[in-house]
């Protein structure tokens, strides 16, 4: 199997039971198929060697005396720097580091002929022959202009495919170009060989920016031929296995760039280049999330040899670091067969943290809690103890800032100040500041200070408006006012959320106002009400209707009167003026009952005739006074 750029990946030949591959930082992980665990993780000295940028498996027999003969797995890795190296399972660690000519650039590609030797290309555009036995590099020729990006290993043939735009295949004994295959636009980005029983080979290629595979067959002649047959993808493939049987039956297995996994069904005596064939079967990894369901992408895959599950493909998914790997027996009754799997990331989350709980209980490490409140954020510049007394503290400092520091002549805060005071206020939550800065109540200064608030602080603003939105009459008004302002300023803002997020965010501006405006009518009815009450109040304080006099008495004491006989006369002028005042009401209860004008004009009437009836009175009692003291004068006269 061989592998695109992008992927520094492969199974091991002993069925698949292992799986190397190389991360961008140079770290070799081996991990076990079967019990989907990471047996060995190997860091290269990147100064001496450089990264990894090709790897194979090597499997190297040892003979024993008396005993069988043991099969050891070493992968050689083609680095960065143009040499060869050995990695050891059994120790570890870099067994060998091949000597002799090595490229003048980064290894591309590197293939084992499963006889003792390694063939490698790379950016200077030479292939170089290393025997393992030796430790060295034997033999070299130049495989130019184009530069080469994969090889791979005829066994039948004994040749060498090495793959750029163009497809040539040389001979390994004598170094010449055998054969030249074109068809592909791009370069070659994956290549797998096929040996087949009759002694016959194909190679399977796949170019960048191409979404077919190429079929070509190998016979030892000719230039320029074109495939024997062509497979369909969806999207560019990554990753290429192939596989043989002895009836001729063959199965070719793509890994493409959205992660799923096509699988073809050909036969080898039958390839055509006029169709072109689609995939049997496509699966598809799926997460087994309970709100979304999210594609997990495929990394490899590789067809198990065992012959008791031949009928199963190897695959693994994840990332490069939590890979899970699996055995799956594809139903080829269907086009696409979807399987749901946990996430390797919530799995790898779970174990660590079983992990981290161990190692906690066994070491008695815990780590201290501490609160967000009471945390101090020092600088980790060097700092004397002198300068750390007399500094101000940051609490000291924003206070001041808000009070002295950002006012005008009038008492206002400048803008600028404000979009400032406003984002610290968010930031440490402070409500006294937050109320400081929303308690303006001019709209040209609330537009000035959001034009100019950074767009992470909206979400933030919004929550406190809504919590202003709860308080009393005055935290509304100025609550509704920013509320307004921003969202006409940010308006995209908001509408860029989800609209699930928006709603559960807005739910208590909405909440409120709607509470407010079914409490409308019934507030409009009370104010209608208390009005009419204060017009009626107003109108009699106007008539002045509690300034008229009732009763008027002058009490002239220069006139010489007769006390007896004065109280006499009072009484019964008193008598009279109750009877006049019992007529005069009955006959202003009459008018009341009789007339339809309103009761504040009837009350008026009723009190101006009483006072004309006492001033009729009064002139009466009077008028008695001086008779009845002219009468006694008479009489003393007389005699």
């Amino acid at each position: 199997m061989s592998v695109g750029k992008k992927h520094v990946l492969g199974f091991s030949p002993n069925g698949g039971q292992l799986f190397a591959s190389v991360d961008q930082q140079g770290i070799l992980r081996i991990w076990d198929t079967e019990t989907n665990t990471l047996r060995q993780e190997f860091t290269p000295n990147l100064q001496f060697s450089g990264t990894c940028t090709a790897l194979t498996w090597v499997s190297e027999s040892s003979a024993r005396p008396k005993k069988r003969k043991d099969v050891r797995l070493l992968i050689a890795m083609g680095t960065l720097k143009g040499s060869v190296v050995v990695y050891s399972m059994a120790e570890g660690s870099i067994a060998r580091t091949l000597s002799g000519d090595s490229h003048d650039g980064p290894i591309t590609s590197i293939v084992y002929d499963n006889a003792g030797q390694l063939y490698t290309v790379g950016a200077d555009c030479r292939v170089i022959v290393w025997c393992l036995s030796e430790e060295r590099s034997i033999a070299e020729w130049q495989v130019g202009p184009e530069k080469p990006q994969n090889i791979a290993y005829l066994k039948n043939s004994s040749a060498l495919a090495v793959g750029s735009r163009q497809l040539k295949v040389y001979d390994v004994k004598t170094k010449e170009l055998v054969e030249t295959f074109t068809g592909h636009s791009g370069e070659i980005n994956a290549i797998s060989s096929i040996a087949c029983a009759d002694g016959t080979d194909f190679v399977l290629t796949t170019a960048k920016m191409e979404r077919v595979i190429c079929f070509w067959k190998v016979d030892g002649k000719g230039k320029n031929k074109a495939s024997a047959c062509t497979l369909l993808m969806e999207d560019l493939a990554y990753c290429l296995t192939s596989e043989v049987r002895d009836d001729g039956q063959l199965r070719v297995a793509s890994v493409t760039r959205n992660g799923n996994i096509h699988i073809y069904l050909l036969n080898v005596n039958s390839l055509s280049a006029e169709k072109f064939v689609k995939p049997k079967v496509s699966l598809q990894i799926v997460s087994d999330g309970a709100e979304t369901v999210e594609p997990i992408f495929a990394m490899a895959a590789h067809f198990v040899t065992d012959l008791n599950r031949s009928h199963e493909i190897l695959f693994c998914y994840g990332s490069r670091q939590q890979l899970q790997f699996e055995r799956f027996t594809p139903n080829y009754g269907e086009k696409l067969n979807v399987i749901l799997r946990a996430d390797p990331k919530k799995l790898y989350a779970k174990k660590k943290g079983k992990e981290q709980l161990g190692y906690q209980a066994a070491t008695k490490v815990q780590k201290p809690i501490v609160s967000q409140k009471t945390v101090e954020y020092n600088t980790a510049l060097p700092i004397s103890q002198k300068k750390v007394q007399n500094e101000v503290p940051m609490e000291a400092r924003l206070q001041h800032l808000k009070i002295h520091g950002t006012k005008l002549s009038g008492g206002k805060l400048l803008t600028q100040s404000k979009t400032q005071l406003l984002m610290q206020a968010l930031h440490s939550k402070d409500q006294a500041m937050i109320r400081a800065v929303l308690s303006t109540q001019d709209t040209e200064t609330i537009q000035l200070t959001l034009d100019r608030l950074p767009l992470e602080y909206v979400s933030p603003l919004v929550n406190e408006l809504s919590t202003l939105l709860q308080g009393k009459h005055s935290n509304v008004r100025s609550a509704l006012r920013w509320l307004h302002v921003l969202a006409s300023t940010h308006t995209s803002v908001l509408m860029s959320e989800d609209k699930e997020a928006l709603r559960e965010k807005l739910s208590i501006c909405l909440g409120v106002a709607e509470q407010r405006m079914n409490c409308l009518s019934e507030a409009l009815q009370i104010t209608g009400r208390v009005n009419l009450i204060i017009s009626q109040m107003k109108r009699n304080s106007d008539n002045h209707l509690n300034n008229r006099k009732a009763l008027v008495l002058n009490d002239d004491s220069d006139e010489p009167t007769d006390a007896p006989d004065d109280t006499l006369l009072a009484e019964n002028n008193w008598s009279d003026l109750e009877d006049q005042q019992g007529s005069s009401k009955s006959d202003s209860d009459d008018e009341m009952v009789a007339d339809d004008e309103p009761v504040a004009d009837d009350e008026l009437v009723a009190d101006d005739e009483l006072v004309a009836d006492d001033d009729l009175a009064t002139d009466d009692l009077n008028a008695d006074t001086d008779s009845d003291s002219d009468e006694p004068m008479d009489k003393s006269a007389s005699p």
